[in-house]
């Protein structure tokens, strides 16, 4: 893959998240990603999870370069990459009660050592937030969507002769056995990794490793199963809110969620 996922997101495209949010609430999915209204503020566990990815990613790079993790330069990483989150152009982060940035660093460091202290890391790094780009058909026509799936795969490794792609995510508790069935991200790893690979006729393992968010951190760890009914899922749905779309299909789902959208004030 040439083009850097910021050069694929300028095409018109969906993502997994895309496809959830407009799930979850499809007049949220019109404010985000058709009108581009202006959100009230960013949320600091979206900011928090981009922090950790690079924490866990920096990581896993020293480790392939037989390079002492050095739990100090770790740390200044990671504050400075959720510093860096935090100030970037946009609307202002809406921090949680009784946190701020010491704190959160804290937290980071606590799940990163929870995450060494579960996780073996692996004999090679092939790749840390991999690009990909997948064409979507839809299984009742046949036809190719406009728009295709753009994403990263969080990290591609082989553990002996396996390889594997992980799914690494930070939050307030563990996936749910529904998410470890269904969840999509784990499927379009699947299918985008297919296309991809050349020389490499293996097909990857898929792991989950969620870490929470927590003064003591749980770290989940799942193998994941995925096959061609869940890809069709995905193609389904995938062309089924394509098709809402173009329909106008966008009504509001109120729901507690709306207390902490930051849409809520657009959408009202």
């Amino acid at each position: 893959m040439n083009q850097s996922l910021d050069d694929l997101r300028k095409q018109p495209h969906l993502s997994v998240s895309a496809l959830k949010t407009w799930m979850g609430c499809p007049r949220k999915f019109r404010l985000h990603y058709v009108e581009r209204a202006q959100p009230s503020h960013r949320s600091i566990a979206l900011v928090f999870g981009h922090a950790w990815h690079d924490l866990i990613g920096r990581t896993l790079w020293l480790h392939q370069r037989q390079r002492p993790l050095d739990r100090r330069a770790l740390r200044e990483h990671f504050e400075e990459a959720l510093r860096q989150e935090i100030d970037a152009d946009g609307p202002p982060v809406l921090f949680e009660d009784g946190e701020d940035v010491p704190a959160l660093v804290d937290t980071g460091m606590g799940m990163l050592e929870a995450t060494l202290a579960a996780v073996q890391l692996p004999e090679r790094v092939l790749h840390v937030e991999l690009p990909f780009r997948l064409e979507l058909r839809d299984p009742e026509t046949d036809e190719t969507l406009p728009m295709p799936l753009i994403g990263a795969i969080d990290a591609v490794v082989e553990v002996g002769a396996t390889l594997e792609l992980w799914e690494l995510k930070s939050g307030k508790r563990r996936w749910s056995e529904d998410a470890v069935l269904f969840d999509f991200q784990p499927t379009a790893y699947r299918m985008a990794f297919r296309g991809l690979r050349t020389a490499r006729r293996q097909e990857p393992k898929l792991k989950l490793l969620v870490t929470t968010k927590a003064a003591r951190p749980d770290v989940q760890v799942e193998d994941l199963v995925r096959t061609a009914a869940d890809e069709r899922d995905l193609m389904e749905t995938a062309a089924s809110i394509h098709r809402a779309t173009l329909g106008g299909c966008f009504h509001p789902v109120r729901s507690w969620m709306c207390k902490q959208c930051e849409y809520a004030d657009a959408c009202r």
